[in-house]
């Protein structure tokens, strides 16, 4: 298989990966060689690594909308789990804060979001998560919201929420797809709506919620989890760090502008799903290409990733899969740096590599990729 190595441009400066992963990612890796999940009685404690999972849901117990939504009873079955099983669910800053100081978080550390603000989070979510003291984040659009749109949170809810300790991040102002330029629009142009529009976000939230927006860094949700180079470059300039919703846990390897999240709906809540992506580790990606999820063309994409040294990873059992296809990997440095690439055209809107590798305890290391054709928002 040839070689997707894209030629290195002003753009890649986007994989910005956590300060400490980038000078001393080979050394910190050799530490981070234990696992999240709970070890046998007879088992030395696992030792903690900078690793979490975040979860992502939209609606909780509206039907109408089964894409976005999940059951109020597999909502339930998600927090009966973590609480039962012992996770360490924390707010989504705390989570960040480690990250940048390379500190260790507790075993089965787990963070809750929701993206868009829509009124089941406060009438069905929050009551089930205050129950069992669970803080979480809402990435917030706030368009609809200063619209009065029927459906979502008003400030002065999310104001009572707040109060209860529930915080806010941003969402954008119009929930388009960010990276996609309209027709005749030129970059500057295009980079003068994205930032008008994620900075008068910024503002409504800040003057609505107050202290209760997470600041220090900002931290923001790509609508639709669609992200570009270019916009990654405009997201860094502005000082956030961004979450998409490609699967995966996070680690000090993760790229802090392109943050993975496990997210949910009625078709893919299922239990034994849930106890698999809650338990995941991140697969050490230091390197990359193509960095860039837009592509021009329908063709599938040759993706190359390069391993830090993890010795409980078990790198001869890797696999990646996509749209049904099972692809093998090609070793192009044994144990350390492979390629793969789907066979399937990728389709119209957006679709993912994911690639994951057992620890030998049960738990599995995992990477997802975005792609992106077509204009995006789909």
């Amino acid at each position: 298989m040839a070689s997707s190595l894209d030629s290195t441009s002003s753009s890649e400066r986007a994989a910005r990966r956590w300060p400490v992963g980038r000078l001393r990612c080979l050394a910190l890796a050799l530490m981070l060689v234990s696992g999240l999940g709970s070890a046998a009685a007879q088992s030395p404690a696992p030792t903690p690594e900078t690793v979490a999972s975040v979860l992502m849901y939209h609606r909780v117990g509206n039907a109408d909308h089964p894409s976005t939504n999940v059951t109020e009873a597999q909502f339930r079955a998600h927090l009966d789990y973590l609480e039962t099983e012992g996770f360490n669910v924390v707010p989504l800053a705390r989570v960040v804060e480690a990250l940048e100081a390379n500190r260790p978080l507790p075993p089965r550390t787990v963070a809750i979001t929701f993206d868009d603000g829509y009124r089941s989070v406060g009438e069905t979510a929050h009551p089930m998560l205050e129950a069992r003291g669970f803080p979480y984040t809402v990435f917030v659009n706030t368009e609809p919201v200063n619209a009065g749109q029927a459906g979502h949170m008003s400030w002065e809810r999310m104001r009572g929420l707040a109060a209860q300790g529930v915080r806010f991040a941003n969402h954008s102002r119009s929930h388009a797809a960010l990276f996609h330029r309209r027709d005749g629009e030129t970059r500057p142009r295009w980079r003068d709506r994205v930032r008008t529009d994620l900075l008068d976000a910024r503002a409504s939230l800040r003057d609505e919620l107050g202290d209760a927006v997470h600041q220090s860094p900002p931290l923001l949700a790509y609508p639709y989890g669609e992200y570009s180079l270019e916009l990654m470059d405009e997201v860094a300039e502005l000082g956030f760090v961004a979450f998409g919703q490609q699967s995966g846990a996070i680690g000090i390897h993760s790229n802090s502008l392109a943050l993975p999240r496990h997210s949910f709906n009625e078709r893919y809540a299922a239990m034994d799903r849930f106890r698999v992506k809650v338990r995941s580790r991140a697969l050490p990606v230091i390197e990359q290409a193509p960095l860039d999820p837009v592509r021009g063309s329908r063709t599938a994409p040759a993706l190359s990733l390069t391993l830090a040294p993890t010795p409980d990873l078990r790198a001869g059992q890797l696999a990646c899969y996509y749209r049904g296809e099972r692809l093998t990997p090609e070793w192009l440095e044994a144990d350390r740096r492979f390629e793969v690439q789907g066979k399937a055209p990728i389709p119209v809107g957006r679709t993912r590599y994911n690639c994951t590798a057992p620890d030998g305890e049960g738990r599995y290391f995992w990477f997802s990729q975005l792609w992106v054709h077509g204009d995006g928002g789909t």
